[in-house]
């Protein structure tokens, strides 16, 4: 490996994710380009356009069916039961408990 690369990774790992990200998807958009530029050069535009509209109008589809499915989930968790008295005095009791202990730390402290 060059030194430029060596260096640039070292740094890298200095910067945390948001470095390698960005390489990632400049990576990416210079792999699109040079794809674009070979579809246009040979006129497969013509066969892919069409099909990308069929591609996105599905993927589309299945994002409002996901959307749906997620949304019906949520509804069907938030129908939960009141608790019992007995449930509401044991929950009361384990958050006396927990503030009881933080204050005797506190005073530890």
């Amino acid at each position: 490996m060059s030194p430029f690369w060596g260096s640039l990774f070292e740094h890298l790992k200095h910067c945390g994710r948001s470095a390698s990200l960005f390489l990632i998807t400049l990576a990416v958009l210079f792999i699109l380009l040079c794809l674009a530029a070979f579809i246009l050069s040979t006129e497969l535009y013509k066969v892919i356009v069409p099909a990308l509209a069929v591609i996105v109008v599905l993927g589309v589809a299945l994002l409002v069916v996901v959307i749906r499915r997620a949304r019906a989930r949520r509804r069907e968790r938030a129908e939960t039961s009141p608790l019992s008295r007995d449930e509401l005095r044991v929950a009361r009791s384990k958050l006396v408990k927990d503030r009881n202990r933080v204050n005797s730390l506190w005073v530890l402290l």
